[in-house]
C-alpha cells in the first residue's frame, strides 16, 4: 500500500495523467527543443488540414521570442530565411498550442489577450518579436493559399504599422526548400499585395513558420494567418491555423 501511495504521489507531482494527454514538454522543460513534447490534446482541425494523430506528438508550434526590433519594424530585417532565423536564437522559447492569432492593445506578450497556451511566466512591456515554427499537415495535394494580416494597409512606415508579419512554407536550407518567405505584410514589405499567395504543395507535412516583428507599441499587436486548399485552382484563405493541423 505504501508503495502505491508513493507512485501515485510521483505521478501527481510530475503532472502526468494515467488517462488522456497533457501538453508536457520533454526532460528539459518548455525550453527544450531537442525532444518531442507530448500531445496537446484534441482540437478542431481546419477542414483542409490533416490533424496529427500520433499521441506522442505535440499538436502546436514552438514559439521563440527573438531579438527586439531596433530603429524600425521593417521587413528589411527579415529578407530571407537565414536572416530571419538569425534573429531567433535566444533561449526564451516553448511549445504552445495557441498564441499565433491575436488582436490586442497589450504590449507585454504574457498578457492573457495574446492567448498563448501555456502562457509565458513574464514579459517586458515593449517591442518584441516572436517566431512560431513547426510543421503544417496538409490533407490534400494541390493549390494551397495563405494570407497574413497585421493591420497594415500599405508598405509605408505609417500604413505598414512600422511592423512586419511573414509566413514561410517549406522554407529552410535543405535541397528543394524555399529560401524566402511565401507572404509578408507591413513596413517595407515587397508590396501591398504580398500579404497573400498560393503555392502547389504535396499532401503531408510541410515546414511552417509564422513571424511577427513588432516595433510600434502605439499600434495594436495584431496577427491573423489564414489558409485554404483549392485543389487545382486558387482559393480565398479563410481558415485559421488549427492546433491539430500543426506539430513540432
Amino acid at each position: 500500500m505504501r508503495r502505491l501511495l508513493i507512485i501515485a504521489t510521483l505521478l501527481w507531482s510530475s503532472g502526468c495523467q494515467l488517462f488522456g494527454t497533457n501538453a508536457i514538454p520533454p526532460d528539459g522543460g518548455p525550453g527544450d527543443v531537442d525532444g518531442s513534447p507530448l500531445d496537446a490534446g484534441p482540437a478542431d482541425a481546419a477542414p483542409d488540414a490533416a490533424p496529427a494523430s500520433d499521441a506522442m506528438v505535440f499538436n502546436g508550434l514552438l514559439a521563440i521570442i527573438g531579438d527586439r526590433p531596433e530603429v524600425t519594424g521593417s521587413c528589411d530585417a527579415l529578407t530571407d530565411y537565414t536572416e530571419m532565423t538569425g534573429h531567433f536564437t535566444g533561449a526564451t522559447r516553448m511549445p504552445v498550442s495557441a498564441g499565433w492569432d491575436f488582436d490586442t492593445d497589450a504590449d507585454a506578450y504574457n498578457d492573457p489577450s495574446y492567448g498563448f497556451q501555456p502562457n509565458w511566466a513574464s514579459a517586458p512591456s515593449e517591442r518584441f518579436s516572436v517566431r512560431f515554427t513547426g510543421k503544417l499537415s496538409l490533407a490534400s495535394a494541390g493549390m494551397h493559399c495563405f494570407s497574413i494580416d497585421i493591420g497594415a494597409t500599405g508598405t509605408g512606415i505609417v500604413t505598414g504599422k512600422n511592423a512586419c508579419g511573414q509566413v514561410y512554407v517549406n522554407a529552410g536550407t535543405g535541397s528543394g526548400q524555399a529560401t524566402r518567405r511565401l507572404i509578408e505584410t507591413g513596413y517595407q514589405a515587397e508590396s501591398a499585395t504580398a500579404n497573400q499567395a498560393c503555392v502547389m504543395l504535396p499532401a503531408g507535412e510541410q515546414p511552417f513558420d509564422i513571424v511577427f516583428w513588432y516595433f510600434n507599441i502605439f499600434e495594436r499587436a495584431r496577427l491573423r494567418v489564414r489558409h485554404c486548399a483549392g485543389g487545382t485552382s486558387m482559393c480565398t484563405p479563410d481558415q485559421p491555423i488549427a492546433a491539430s493541423a500543426v506539430r513540432l
